[in-house]
């Protein structure tokens, strides 16, 4: 739609033109502003990616940039006077008033605007019209260290280097909304200093909370009572946790209550049980009674031999020859020489 505008807009401008050339005086008055002559209506012809959607070629984007000190470290900001290279404000100094890094352009106070026209009411509004990093060059009075005299001279290349913490010009506004790095001329090494960079003031409404009541203290500690409510302490800790060992004196009381019900009327809860519960009462005294069993010294021996041939089986099947035990020394037997 944008590339249909241009040529649209070249075709008219080729046959105005014409009729400027052929008819003299009596060629229309084109520039009453009623007739919506040298108008522009896409928001592209305004924002060259259209909204992001149309990325600049990264090389382009450099190739743009690349005497301003590229596009991650740009050393131009608004307020900065450049001068116009290209288009029909050739030679003109203004002002920048904005910086679009994404695209590589800059707007002008004065200059290089066009008219606007609106899809509703089809008035024109004057409207800065985005112009090229590379159409336009810094301009900055330096001193002739020769002569003496300082006038405006055009900077064609800028270099960015680290800023220097001590100097006039670095200020806590600039340096929280600033840029942070310094813009020095190559060959005679002059540094430009930035423009002034104005804080952004803020509207404080009602539901906004200000800084005075984010800094203010508003916990103490206190002995007397919890840090917190019980029902947050209840969320970090868990409440019915077993390895729980603090108790609320509500849940302590009721414990106390129900054990002393039981201690108080056995024949109450007997008179309440199941059959089942009945069996498993009766199971538990006739275990009592028996006591723990006791092995025997049969039941020993027989073990012993399980062990020693379960060992031995274990150790052929993993290929170990168990060490021979050594039989136990005899002594010897005392010899009675014969008379």
């Amino acid at each position: 739609m944008a590339n249909d505008e241009i040529r649209q807009n070249l075709k008219d401008s080729r046959r105005a033109r014409k009729e400027d050339w052929e008819m003299g005086p009596l060629a229309p008055k084109r520039d009453l502003g009623f007739n919506g002559y040298g108008t522009f209506r896409e928001n592209l012809r305004q924002d060259w990616t259209n909204n992001g959607m149309n990325p600049i070629d990264p090389k382009v984007l450099e190739q743009r940039c690349a005497w301003a000190g590229g596009v991650k470290q740009l050393c131009l900001a608004p307020q900065d006077r450049v001068v116009i290279l290209d288009g029909p404000d050739k030679g003109k100094v203004d002002r920048i008033q904005s910086v679009n890094k994404l695209n590589g352009s800059v707007t002008l106070e004065n200059h290089h605007k066009a008219l606007f026209q609106t899809w509703l009411d089809g008035k024109h509004h004057a409207q800065a019209m985005p112009i090229s990093v590379g159409s336009i060059r810094l301009v900055y009075p330096i001193t002739n260290p020769k002569t003496g005299i300082t006038k405006d001279t055009i900077i064609n290349e800028i270099k960015p280097i680290p800023a220097n913490m001590e100097s006039d010009n670095m200020s806590l506004d600039r340096w929280e909304y600033g840029n942070k790095w310094d813009r020095l001329v190559l060959g005679i090494n002059v540094s430009i200093p930035w423009p002034e960079v104005q804080a952004p003031k803020f509207d404080t409404y009602d539901i906004d909370t200000t800084r005075d009541k984010v800094e203010a203290r508003t916990f103490f500690y206190n002995l007397l009572s919890p840090p917190m409510p019980n029902v947050i302490i209840d969320e970090l800790r868990n409440k019915y946790s077993k390895f729980r060992t603090r108790h609320d004196p509500e849940y302590i009381a009721m414990k106390e209550l129900q054990e002393r019900m039981k201690k108080g009327n056995p024949a109450v809860l007997k008179s309440m049980q199941t059959p089942l519960e009945e069996f498993h009462e009766k199971q538990r005294e006739l275990k009592e009674a028996r006591g723990e069993p006791e092995l025997s010294e049969h039941m020993l021996t027989k073990l012993g031999e399980i062990i020693a041939k379960t060992k031995a089986t274990s150790l052929e099947d993993a290929g170990i020859t168990p060490l021979p035990t050594e039989p136990a020394e005899k002594t010897p037997e005392k010899t009675v020489d014969a008379p």
